[in-house]
């Protein structure tokens, strides 16, 4: 395909705009997309770049999606066995089920994905990359959440180009509105990136974080649980770069604002957080997932489908399998959790018939059910289980109180050893002389 000149650039998007005016709505107020469009005019190393991109994505995407389909995941989780119900009295966030959460919000760039329509990207008409998971085919955190029981009332913010703390607080008046939101459970998954901060070390992206959870802790401080994604690894848009020049040309804008994402200010964040946002009532747990992410390997390169054409945001396939990774993180004991997070179609995991709550710190460590289950037959497979190692352990301290007991009783019971020579009647001395 040759290079186009402007005029067919401009009679492209025209037409597109015919077909759908909600999408050139979208990419008027883009500065991503026009940096796009421009560089696609004018720039043709880059056009040729980018086109090399699309169709590569296109023929993984295809590859992908014939080889590991994701609708297992949903299959999956109907297969996870009856949902058992916590008593009232344990409301806290410690005993928080997928079936309890009654709001959900996301914030941040990465809770966005692009549209990946080979056929209208190669014409040059491009889908604002701003999609939310609410608009997904493919498996989604609320989806499955859904699945399992919850009775989901999803909040959006106006604008993911607003600062993390004007999301938050656009989702927080949005529940308050709601007439008893205090009384509901509700679950905030913040997914940010470094487009989510700015380039100073005040505005980098921990510290936006930081900022949006406390704009949620004001607002609706009861039954809340907030869900972080820490981004503080940039390996799987630094493969990207290395695999595609496209890439590299449309991610290079924000190498500046990789330099301000700082490790050790994560982990100051993470530091603030345990001590001042792990209540029973309004929880933040960290998702180590993107602390030293990468992007998974292909017999011809990395796999570059999970990515959008703009190659800083998720796909819709990239965007479901991340929320796939969240699920099951949410799933996993703390020190178990992942921190190399590759965009893989893995096993979905059901909830701990034994512990069936969100995992926290503290219900990783020591999780004991004391909820009612109905009778149903995992739960008296577990019930057994438990019972028969009581009373193996009962048994065995028994055996060994009685070997002690029945040892000391011998040893007292023994008559005392007479010395040596005491039964002599006399004693002659060698030398005495013999009558």
């Amino acid at each position: 395909m040759g290079f186009p000149n402007s005029r067919c650039i401009l009679n492209t998007f025209l037409i597109s705009f015919l077909y759908s005016t909600t999408w050139c709505q979208h990419i008027l107020n883009d500065d991503t997309l026009t940096r796009i469009e421009e560089k696609l005019t004018i720039d043709k190393d880059f056009y040729n770049q980018w086109m090399d991109l699309i169709a590569l994505q296109s023929s993984q995407l295809e590859e992908q999606e014939e080889d590991y389909p994701l609708d297992y995941v949903m299959k999956d989780l109907t297969q996870c066995g009856p949902r058992k119900s916590a008593v009232p009295s344990l409301n806290d966030v410690h005993h928080l089920q997928a079936d309890s959460i009654k709001f959900y919000g996301e914030l941040g760039q990465l809770s966005s994905y692009c549209p990946s329509n080979y056929t209208l990207l190669r014409k040059g008409i491009m889908g604002p990359c701003n999609l939310r998971s609410s608009e997904m085919t493919l498996p989604s955190l609320p989806s499955m959440l859904q699945l399992r029981g919850a009775e989901l009332q999803k909040i959006e913010s106006n604008q993911l180009d607003e600062s993390l703390a004007d999301q938050a607080r656009d989702i927080g008046e949005s529940i308050r509105k709601v007439n008893g939101f205090e009384n509901e459970w509700k679950m905030i998954v913040i997914l940010a990136t470094i487009q989510d901060g700015k380039a100073s070390e005040t505005g980098q992206t921990a510290v936006e974080v930081l900022s949006a959870i406390e704009e949620l802790g004001k607002l609706i401080p009861e039954k809340t649980f907030i869900v972080v994604l820490r981004s503080s690894g940039s390996g799987i848009w630094r493969d990207a770069s290395h695999q595609s020049l496209a890439c590299k040309n449309q991610l290079a804008q924000w190498k500046v604002h990789n330099k301000f994402n700082y490790n050790s200010v994560w982990d100051q964040v993470e530091m603030i957080i345990e001590k001042n946002y792990r209540k029973p009532q309004f929880h933040v747990e960290v998702l180590p997932l993107l602390k030293d992410p990468a992007l998974t390997n292909l017999p011809e390169g990395v796999d570059l489908s999970v990515l959008g054409y703009d190659c800083a945001h998720f796909s819709e396939r990239g965007l479901s399998l991340l929320h796939l990774a969240v699920w099951n993180s949410l799933f996993t004991r703390n020190s178990a959790r992942e921190s190399q997070y590759r965009p893989t179609a893995s096993q979905v995991l059901c909830p701990d018939p034994t512990c069936p709550f969100i995992r926290t710190p503290s219900n990783s460590d020591l999780c004991i059910w004391t909820g009612t289950m109905p009778d149903d037959e995992f739960y008296w497979v577990d019930y057994l289980i438990f019972i028969g190692i009581w009373v193996l352990l009962m048994i065995l301290l028994v055996i060994i109180f009685y070997c002690i007991c029945v040892t000391r009783r011998v040893a007292s019971e023994k008559t005392p050893t007479k010395a040596f020579g005491a039964s002599f009647s006399s004693i002659k001395f060698i030398d005495e002389d013999v009558v």
